[in-house]
């Protein structure tokens, strides 16, 4: 496959800013647009020009398209670059007497699965013995071009009273802001609820943009939440026109608690992500439902997210679509069986964000005796910087030294992994993945060391887990074993090579701990946003993957 030198379809230099890329793709969009009268090969520019304009417009997706050009070869490309000079031949934009452009092959990476053992051998059983295990579907090589995605994107915004204000304001401009960032083969659906849900758009593509914009401005905010019609109608919306062509996503904003339809919303999560729609949940503030809007990401393979500031809400809503646009697999799903002697005790999704891990239908795991049934771990998409980072999840099992196998070279059997995704490079085909584990045992009497990505993994997980339940214990009137569960917070996350976000999570027990001196737990704002910020700092920033590639780049 080839595809057009992007940079010299715009007419830009490789250094031009956003802002440049921005201007040259509106002046040649208007000039070669279908409804503008054009011929039908300015349709097919046309095609070409909002190619080049999703690459290099999505930040994500402009540097693994760089990098791509200076693997295969492109010095000219480079030099330019560096200088910030245009290229002297080729930078001219599209012309109608212009029949080609320079042409470069498209690189996909193609997808495989890694596993990695805790111990890479272990010593034979005696008795039940705990075996982790870091499971990894991502690219096998990289740079990559990364074709950007149209979207089939939803916004399910909060409306209810406790919105007046600033969050409503900031609200709705959020909401225009990601008008700016269509596409024209994208499709919008934005659905406000109260204790009614109201369509505003419904599979909008750019040119339904004034309507939008007018009704946006008669929002004013009523009601109560009752979170479940407002998902319920828009999951309907977007299934009435999903299509697998587009990445697909549900953004839900709210600022407070659904009551009594709980169990609904979850059911609704499930729909979702039964027809491919992953849903990325925004709490505003600091009166939420953290464990519904967690559950609601985790099943549906999206990912949750704390918003401290209205004010912050637009670079949360444009972080969400640079994302999307730069998908290379969507509906991934990791399936666990294991081999007789073998329990899952639990499972834990570590990329693309920290997560439980919810069955297909869910699963409830014993600590103490696991489960030896398989488990489904909905991972959604493959996004942002797919071409570094991948999919993953930690497995925690016990085995059974009385039934547990072992395969011809003596190697404990452990058991299959699967994986399926939907690849969007490759015609949105639905992909399959397979492999079996068994771990080598060691009989030579030493006992293996932990294998460093295995032990980053279970290190950032437990100081999440930590936070989570930190904030569980400081709601319902136990701060002080919420400052516990913070400073062993801190410890993983300083041993894990985050002094940061350690600071952070200490920072916060001070802070719980200054509140519990003066007996003003209630009243204490400061505190809940400390203990938000780090807890969802942990689980969302890439941390698994941006320490790995930390440590590997120490001396």
């Amino acid at each position: 496959m080839i595809r057009p030198d992007f940079y010299a379809v715009l007419g830009v230099a490789p250094a031009a800013s956003a802002e440049e890329i921005r201007q040259a793709y509106y002046q040649l969009a208007r000039q070669h647009h279908p409804d503008a009268g054009a011929s039908d090969a300015d349709a097919e520019r046309f095609k070409i020009i909002n190619e080049a304009y999703r690459v290099l417009s999505t930040p994500q997706l402009r540097v693994a398209y760089d990098n791509a050009l200076l693997m295969m070869g492109q010095h000219q490309a480079n030099q330019t670059s560096q200088s910030g000079r245009a290229r002297p031949v080729d930078s001219a934009p599209l012309t109608r007497t212009q029949t080609t452009a320079p042409v470069m092959p498209s690189v996909f990476p193609s997808l495989g699965l890694q596993v990695t053992l805790g111990q890479q051998r272990i010593l034979p059983l005696r008795e039940m013995t705990r075996c982790y295990l870091l499971t990894e579907l991502g690219p096998l090589s990289e740079p990559a071009i990364i074709d950007p995605q149209p979207l089939d994107l939803a916004l399910l915004v909060d409306r209810s009273s406790s919105m007046r204000g600033a969050k409503i304001f900031e609200a709705i401009r959020a909401l225009q802001s990601i008008l700016d960032q269509l596409h024209m083969d994208d499709l919008l659906t934005i659905v406000l609820f109260d204790d009614f849900a109201e369509v505003i758009a419904d599979g909008e593509t750019p040119r339904g943009r004034p309507g939008i914009e007018e009704a946006l401005k008669g929002v004013m905010v009523r009601g109560s939440t009752e979170l479940a019609k407002g998902l319920e109608t828009t999951l309907d919306r977007l299934a009435a026109h999903r299509s697998h062509s587009r990445a697909a996503s549900l953004v839900l904003l709210t600022d407070g608690h659904t009551y009594g339809d709980e169990q609904r919303c979850l059911e609704l999560a499930a729909k979702a992500r039964e027809i491919g729609v992953s849903i990325t949940t925004l709490g505003l503030g600091v009166d939420w439902n953290r464990s519904l809007l967690d559950r609601l990401a985790a099943i549906s393979g999206g990912s949750a997210n704390y918003v401290q500031q209205p004010a912050d809400l637009t670079e949360h809503f444009e972080a969400v679509v640079r994302r999307l646009r730069a998908t290379l697999a969507l509906s991934i799903r990791q399936t666990f069986e294991p081999a007789p002697g073998v329990r899952i005790t639990r499972a834990t999704r570590v990329s693309p964000d920290i997560a439980q891990a919810f069955s297909v239908p869910t699963g409830q795991l014993s600590l103490d005796t696991g489960s030896s049934d398989p488990l489904t771990v909905e991972l959604g998409a493959l996004a942002g910087r797919p071409d570094l980072e991948t999919a993953a999840v930690l497995w925690e099992t016990l085995l059974d030294p009385r039934q547990i196998t072992t395969n011809h070279q003596g190697a404990y059997q452990v058991g299959r992994l699967h994986a399926t995704y939907i690849s969007t490079q490759h015609n949105h085909q639905v992909e399959r993945l397979g492999q079996e584990i068994a771990i080598p045992v060691n009989t030579g009497g030493a006992t293996e060391p932990f294998n460093d990505d295995v032990r980053l993994a279970l290190q950032i997980v437990t100081a999440y887990r930590c936070q989570a339940q930190a904030d569980t214990l400081a709601q319902t009137g136990k701060p002080a074993e919420a400052q516990a569960q913070l400073d062993t917070a801190a410890l993983r996350l300083r041993n894990a090579g985050s002094p940061d976000l350690a600071a952070q999570a200490q920072q916060a027990a001070q802070t719980l701990s200054g509140a519990l001196a003066k007996n003003d737990m209630q009243n204490d704002m400061q505190v809940v946003e400390e203990m938000l910020r780090v807890r969802y700092g942990t689980k969302n920033l890439g941390l698994f993957h941006r320490l790995r590639q930390s440590a590997k780049h120490k001396p």
